[in-house]
């Protein structure tokens, strides 16, 4: 062949982040044991032979057939049309030559377009050193006959693959790891090589974490957020859905902003939200909530208790939920599910209701950080104008315990419960608003059967 072609990776993700692999190459995926080594690369042969490509799969085992068989029945995703050709792992580690004379023949029978070899480490392990890089160099030789896409899985650690022979022969590397964190495992993919890469493109990927999700139905890489157009900010306004808010942001919010409301329990934070979200609707501009706490069907009675009725707008698709369970949410995954959303509706507004919850899967305030400005650079590229929730701690004064989101947001609003006169009220202030001259005054505010409404006198009294 004269010349590399592109071809997809088979694995949902991937594809976004390398824009694919090129072929005839050699893919390394390396990584200790349950990782998801075997796994993804049984995806990608099984995507590959659903689109049509003759694909072959090497396992170096010591299973019999009928249970080979039963082990990849388990997986929802693989396809049957896959041939598979079993070598006794023992021998091939006793005597790797005529392992390599026996593939050779295979490979050359079957003609596949994508083969995988898994694993390819027990290949040459008796041999020393030497013998073993000479026993590699001749597999390779051979590799570049197949003229096929040839993925070979790797028992290696980070530390052994600079060392490895195999790692300095193949053409990209793909390391997976796992860390344990508290009573949950978090999977990672990196790209440490891919050759024949756009240079722009592998600046993006080299040496970054991907987070993946693992499940029957396959493995899933999360691509990092990224702004889909350079972001153009506009002197337009749009209505929050709280008139005496929009009176107090002198007309509004700016368009494509993002707006983050502070408060502690009871003090509205939800009900400004649903309120911002039910003014687009009015105005039929497609809407997304994203919720942690509580469930898209405690929201819709929430709302229709404040005067809102959002099923005739769910049922019509202009208003969707992204739920996602706090104890086990995956941000990478959030954020790739809100895109999928965003780009599919065309979602002019969303709603984040409560980024406090975001803190048990990024207990580090700087990836924390990092996700939020991620998340509202695209919102912002994308048109789509935002409200993020948080609280406000009950032992400091005003003290938002999300400090980062309120320097990542345009704006900020302060919710609060005040002791005045004996009795408790509600009032409201506008801690900053970039970009737009807004009302300093403390205001009293209310929740009524009709939503939030802000008085217009300002609050002379707190104490």
């Amino acid at each position: 062949m004269d010349e590399l072609r592109d071809i997809p990776c088979g694995i949902d993700g991937l594809d976004d982040i390398l824009g694919g692999f090129k072929t005839p190459s050699t893919i390394l995926i390396a990584g200790t044991a349950g990782v998801g080594k075997t796994m993804m690369a049984l995806q990608m042969l099984s995507n590959a032979a659903k689109q049509g490509e003759k694909t072959l799969y090497i396992p170096l085992t010591t299973e019999s057939p009928e249970k080979l068989k039963m082990f990849l029945s388990t997986f929802e995703f693989f396809d049957e049309s896959v041939q598979i050709h079993e070598i006794n792992r023992p021998v091939a580690e006793k005597d790797p030559l005529t392992t390599l004379i026996d593939m050779g023949n295979v490979i050359a029978s079957v003609n596949p377009d994508r083969v995988v070899i898994d694993p390819i480490t027990p290949l040459g392990f008796g041999f020393v050193e030497q013998e073993k890089r000479r026993f590699i160099y001749t597999f390779d030789s051979m590799v570049q006959e197949w003229n096929s896409l040839v993925v070979l899985t790797g028992e290696l650690v980070d530390t052994e693959l600079h060392n490895s022979v195999i790692s300095h022969l193949a053409d990209g590397i793909i390391y997976l790891s796992r860390e344990d964190v508290g009573y949950r495992a978090k999977h990672y993919l990196q790209v440490l090589k891919m050759r024949g890469v756009n240079p722009k493109v592998k600046s993006r990927y080299i040496s970054r974490k991907y987070r993946c999700g693992m499940t029957s139905k396959g493995i899933t890489v999360y691509p990092n957020l990224r702004p889909v157009k350079d972001i153009i900010l506009s002197d337009n306004k749009i209505k929050s859905g709280t008139s005496g808010l929009d009176k107090m942001l002198n007309g509004g919010m700016m368009e494509s902003s993002s707006m983050l409301v502070a408060g502690g329990p009871g003090t509205g934070k939800t009900i400004f939200g649903l309120q911002f979200i039910n003014r687009g609707l009015l105005d039929n501009e497609p809407c997304i909530i994203a919720t942690f706490e509580e469930r898209p069907e405690q929201l819709v009675l929430e709302a229709k208790k404040v005067g809102f009725d959002l099923a005739p707008y769910i049922d019509s698709g202009l208003l969707k939920f992204i739920y996602s369970d706090p104890d086990n949410v995956c941000p990478a995954e959030h954020a790739i599910h809100m895109k999928k959303y965003v780009e599919s509706m065309g979602a002019k507004r969303v709603f984040f209701d409560g980024i406090v919850n975001l803190e048990m899967a990024l207990p580090d305030h700087l990836q924390l950080r990092g996700y939020l400005h991620t998340l509202t650079d695209y919102l912002k590229s994308s048109s789509v104008t935002s409200v993020f929730t948080t609280e406000i701690s009950s032992n400091c004064k005003d003290l938002i315990t999300s400090p980062d989101a309120s320097f990542i947001m345009d704006s900020v609003v302060i919710l609060k419960h005040v002791e005045y006169e004996n009795k408790l009220r509600r009032y409201t202030y506008i801690l900053k608003s970039r970009g737009t001259k807004h009302d300093r005054g403390i205001r009293e505010y209310s929740i009524t059967d009709d939503g939030i409404l802000i008085k217009e006198g300002v609050l002379s009294e707190v104490k």
